[in-house]
């Protein structure tokens, strides 16, 4: 009997199904170990970093790609996957992409690459404090200009493969960043006074889709919600409107709060971290120049709450539904 490669759709049903299964599978074991459920899952979607060691064994591994993707499909990345899928399900977030970063590649390769020019450079130096889709909304509110554009992801979810080197992820709450901030500064911060733009990694995609990169003109860095202060930042991509001034002084504050409060995260083989998009700013130290091999090795991908996500904020046409747009 002959199997057939499923549709995109088909693909995007399993696919949730999957994540719903795995989920359910984590969810008794919860149970059988007389763990509340709404209690674990209250704790990971507070919680500005959640780090899971030992999830999956990661012992048996092909060598390091040489880029984002396409990712190896081999035993060990399924594991990952399928892990990162389990947590997603059990918290009912859906696994998502965007069609302007990485062709909507679900997973991608974090690793060094070979060469020279920007893009191999960045890969091998540290990383600065920022949330992923920075230019993208809070989820539940509209872009001004594209009312299409999907919200940022809720989490940022890290898989270890590979990291000999024990180079950590520099993960910085918002809540220890806060408490060392002034009320005024605080204040300005929540003021609609910057200049968002977006990310390298989504600038071709959406100049590609919307005519131009995305940016979002007089925006908040914090807001205040139902559950708490949010966060969207980036050191080298936020900037206050006007130069000087109150905002200016505030979002340098900011920027030195996140130095001073980063927490080392080293994700070792078999690791799962969901980094909170909305409760803490996330980079990394300088990785170092190898490549291949035995060299560093993680998954990425996002999750979402898309319970009350529109239609028209995901790919519709040519694009798996998971991808949401742009």
């Amino acid at each position: 009997m002959s199997v057939q490669h499923p549709k995109r759709n088909d693909y995007v049903i399993v696919l949730q199904a999957l994540s719903a299964t795995l989920g359910l599978a984590v969810q008794a074991e919860l149970q059988g170990q007389s763990h509340e459920l709404a209690v674990v899952s209250a704790y990971v979607l507070a919680a500005p970093c959640c780090h899971l060691r030992d999830v999956f064994d990661a012992s048996a591994l092909v060598d390091t790609p040489l880029g984002l993707y396409p990712l190896p499909d081999t035993s060990i990345t399924v594991l990952g996957r399928a892990a990162a899928l389990a947590v997603h399900g059990l918290l009912r977030l859906e696994t998502v992409s965007y069609g302007s970063e990485n062709g909507g590649h679900l997973f991608v390769n974090l690793v060094a690459m070979p060469g020279q020019g920007d893009v191999p450079e960045k890969s091998k130096a540290s990383m600065r404090g920022h949330t992923d889709a920075v230019s993208f909304p809070f989820n539940g509110e509209d872009n001004p200009e594209y009312p299409r554009i999907a919200p940022s992801p809720d989490f940022v979810t890290l898989i270890g493969l590979r990291n000999p080197n024990g180079v950590p992820t520099r993960v910085m709450p918002l809540s220890n960043m806060l408490v060392r901030l002034l009320a005024d500064d605080v204040a300005e911060l929540k003021k609609s006074q910057y200049l968002i733009r977006a990310q390298r990694t989504f600038r071709l995609g959406t100049k590609k889709l919307l005519g131009d990169e995305h940016s979002v003109f007089d925006a908040p860095v914090l807001k205040d919600t139902e559950r708490g202060t949010y966060v969207r930042y980036s050191h080298s991509n936020v900037v206050p409107t006007e130069e000087g001034g109150a905002a200016a002084r505030a979002s340098g504050c900011l920027e030195a709060a996140c130095n001073e409060t980063a927490v080392g995260v080293v994700i070792n083989p078999g690791d799962i971290v969901f980094v909170n998009n909305r409760l803490a700013l996330h980079g990394r130290v300088e990785v170092g120049d190898g490549v291949g091999g035995q060299s560093r090795w993680l998954l990425s991908t996002y999750a979402l709450d898309t319970s009350s996500l529109p239609s028209h904020k995901r790919h519709l046409s040519g694009k798996p539904p998971r991808v949401l747009y742009p």
